[in-house]
């Protein structure tokens, strides 16, 4: 059960945010604070990133940037198992616990502190939209990385951030994996953004802390992963939950033509039952047939 220091050390921790300090954590139950109320959501949420394009990726190392208590590297080795962490983190309690944390369920890998000379793959986990000079933290990280994936909160003050990453890296020459299925520029207008959803459930502690009732909670997010080799195109990603009818679905699909396309395919379609079974945020193979 959740007690009163951890219920103030969870309101210290809101309130320092709130109010823009982001000083870190003051001592280890502001750090179980955030294990029980923001952790789940985050780690959630890079799980289901990794989940998508783990089958296409090669990873034996990662650079964990902002890792916080290292919630992105320890999602990325439940696809990876022989991975080598490296951690870069300015507060020494979160890096510390990050540390500690990856040894305990990855006693095998190799856990770094420093920078390395290459990496494969480089992961913001909502830590790169917190800094003011990103773009010279991008120029450093870019040359030593084959992956570079940048995870940001679902609003769209974040996601209009995230846009202004994208074009940077454009610039470089980086290539998009996701979850742009083109290079063109976001045809989203300024009343839409992209970003998706995981639901989280609530454990008992976290109700408690955050005097909530509902056993679940949705966690909103944006992404970028780019690659320094292209891919071969999907059709497109769907960019809302699709809307499901008796005898037709409503799709919003951003396709690879650069352009937001909003086809109702019947239950005559060819691929009526795939794309019944597809969801948000879920890449689209081939053109739906409308008929």
């Amino acid at each position: 059960m959740a007690s009163k220091p951890s219920k103030k050390a969870y309101l210290d921790l809101q309130n320092s945010y709130r109010a823009g300090q982001r000083i870190g954590y003051a001592d280890i139950a502001q750090i179980q604070a955030y294990i029980f109320t923001r952790f789940p959501a985050t780690y959630s949420v890079c799980l289901k990133i990794f989940e998508k394009y783990s089958a296409s990726l090669q990873i034996t190392s990662i650079l964990d940037w902002g890792c916080g208590i290292g919630t992105a590297s320890l999602a990325l080795s439940h696809f990876f198992k022989n991975i080598e962490y490296f951690l870069i983190e300015q507060d020494i309690q979160a890096k510390t616990y990050a540390t500690q944390f990856l040894k305990h369920f990855h006693p095998d890998n190799p856990v770094q502190t420093s920078t390395p000379k290459n990496v494969d793959l480089s992961v913001f986990s909502y830590s790169l939209g917190e800094v003011d000079t990103w773009q010279l933290v991008l120029d450093e990280i870019w040359p030593k990385t084959r992956y570079l994936l940048i995870i940001e909160p679902g609003t769209p003050a974040h996601f209009k951030r995230l846009l202004q990453m994208r074009d940077y890296m454009l610039a470089k020459e980086a290539h998009i994996l996701g979850p742009c299925c083109h290079q063109k520029i976001c045809p989203l207008k300024d009343n839409d953004w992209c970003h998706f959803s995981e639901n989280v459930a609530r454990s008992k502690e976290h109700r408690l802390l955050k005097n909530a009732e509902r056993g679940f909670e949705n966690e909103a997010y944006s992404y970028m992963l780019f690659a320094k080799e292209p891919k071969v195109s999907d059709f497109g990603r769907l960019v809302a939950q699709p809307r499901l009818h008796s005898g037709h679905i409503d799709l919003k699909i951003c396709s690879k033509s650069g352009e937001i396309i909003t086809p109702t395919i019947g239950r005559s379609a060819s691929n009526y039952k795939q794309l019944k079974k597809n969801q948000w945020g879920d890449t689209v193979n081939i053109a739906p047939d409308p008929d």
